[in-house]
């Protein structure tokens, strides 16, 4: 079940931000003494699926994912550029949905 972090308003777009459980272990993605996989055990990271999602008059019209996510914090997270890059895609595609949709 996805928990809401964040919502807000760009360029029109109504956009969440969510997390999901990630269901990878970290020893799968990290490759180092076991220090990170401690920190996420010890809870003083987060580990998580990011979902970023674009709408519109309550409309779901894009939405971006981003596993394997790993940060002291979802604030962390929010402040990384691959927040900002996963609003703007969903945001492109959420145009490029509307112009298809409008186009019919």
């Amino acid at each position: 079940m996805a928990q809401t972090i964040h919502t807000f308003t760009k360029d029109g777009f109504d956009i969440r931000f969510a997390v999901f459980p990630e269901l990878t272990h970290p020893n799968d993605c990290f490759d180092d003494d076991g220090e990170t996989v401690r920190a996420i055990d010890a809870g003083d990271y987060e580990w998580f699926v990011a979902n970023v999602t674009a709408s519109k008059n309550g409309i779901e019209l894009a939405d971006e994912y981003l596993g394997a996510c790993c940060y002291a914090s979802f604030d962390d997270f929010m402040a990384d550029g691959y927040f900002d890059d996963m609003v703007d895609e969903a945001i492109n595609v959420a145009r490029q949905n509307i112009e298809t949709l409008s186009a019919d």
